[in-house]
C-alpha cells in the first residue's frame, strides 16, 4: 500500500472530514514537497500538507514526532504546533496559519537585519542544545537518501564530502532547510521558524550556510558576524563550499521536479 497521496486523491474530501463547514480552502505554491492547502474556517486559517512520496510521507512523519518532543522548549521564536493525521494509513499534517511573510517576501532596513541576525542565531543556539530521544540521523546521510529517492541521473555524490568532514568536527542539532522561505518576519522581526522535515545532526555552520546561500547578499557580513558570537570564527572557504553543495542538492531535486511533477509551478527566479 502507497504512504503518500497523488493528483487522484480527493484532498477536498479529504479535509472535509476535518473541517466539514469551512469558509474557503485553497491549494498553495509552496507545495515541492507535499501538496499544501490553506484552509479558512471558523476557528481560524489552517495548513493542511499531503506527502508527494514515501521519502516525504516518512520526513512528515519525523518531522511532527520532533516537534510534539521538544514543544516545551523555551525558543526565541515560534514553531508550528503540528498534528498528524492518517488517511487510509497515509500521513498527513495540520497546523494553524502562523501569521507573517517569510524572510523571501520581506524587506528589512540595515537596523531590521541585524537584529534579524541576532534572533537567527539565538535560535540556532538554542536549537544546537536540545537532545531529542527522536532518532535522527546525519544531515550528509538524509541528504544522500534525498538524492537516491528523486532518482537524478548522474547524480554526484562527492558533492557531500564538504559536509561530511564538517559533520567529523561537530554534530548539533540541525534545522538543515534554513532558507529564507522558512521564516517567518512580522514587523521587522523574526516571529517563526517552519518545516523542519529535514531535522536532523550536523554541523554548525549547516544551517549558516543554508541560509546565507539563499538569502539576498546583503545578509552575509551580518549574519556571519553574529554566529561567530555564538559558534566561534566561521571558515569563510567552507563556507562557500557548503554553499556550493546546497545549491547542488536543490538545482538537482529541482530536475527532479521538472521530471516527475510538471504539476508544480517553480519561480522563474529560484536561482
Amino acid at each position: 500500500m502507497k504512504k503518500y497521496f497523488t493528483l487522484n486523491d480527493d484532498f477536498i474530501k479529504i479535509i472535509e472530514t476535518r473541517f466539514p463547514k469551512h469558509k474557503k480552502i485553497e491549494q498553495i505554491s509552496t507545495g515541492w514537497t507535499n501538496y499544501v492547502f490553506i484552509v479558512k474556517s471558523k476557528k481560524g486559517c489552517f495548513i493542511f500538507r499531503f506527502p508527494r512520496n514515501t521519502f516525504f510521507s516518512n520526513a512528515l512523519v519525523k518531522e511532527c514526532r520532533f516537534l510534539t518532543q521538544i514543544k516545551n522548549e523555551n525558543f526565541n521564536v515560534i514553531l508550528p504546533n503540528i498534528e498528524l493525521n492518517f488517511y487510509n494509513g497515509r500521513p498527513y499534517s495540520i497546523h494553524k496559519l502562523i501569521k507573517g511573510k517569510s524572510l523571501t517576501d520581506s524587506k528589512l532596513s540595515e537596523k531590521q537585519k541585524i537584529r534579524f541576525s541576532k534572533q537567527i542565531c539565538e535560535f540556532l543556539e538554542q536549537l544546537s542544545k536540545i537532545k531529542p530521544s527522536i532518532k535522527l540521523e546525519k544531515t550528509s546521510n538524509f541528504l544522500k537518501k534525498l538524492a537516491i529517492a528523486s532518482a537524478v541521473e548522474d547524480y554526484n555524490f562527492n558533492e557531500h564530502n564538504v559536509l561530511i568532514k564538517e559533520e567529523k568536527k561537530q554534530l548539533v542539532l540541525s534545522h538543515a532547510d534554513f532558507n529564507p522561505g522558512n521564516l517567518i518576519i512580522r514587523k521587522g522581526k523574526l516571529v517563526a521558524v517552519l518545516d523542519f522535515a529535514f531535522v536532523s545532526y550536523s554541523s554548525p555552520i549547516n544551517d549558516l550556510a543554508r541560509l546565507v546561500g539563499r538569502a539576498d547578499a546583503s545578509y552575509r557580513a551580518v549574519l556571519i558576524k553574529e554566529f561567530e558570537k555564538k559558534f566561534g570564527e566561521v571558515d569563510e572557504q567552507v563556507l562557500n563550499s557548503l554553499i556550493k553543495m546546497w545549491t547542488y542538492v536543490e538545482k538537482s531535486y529541482i530536475k527532479y521536479i521538472k521530471q516527475k511533477h510538471p504539476d508544480i509551478i517553480l519561480p522563474d527566479n529560484i536561482f
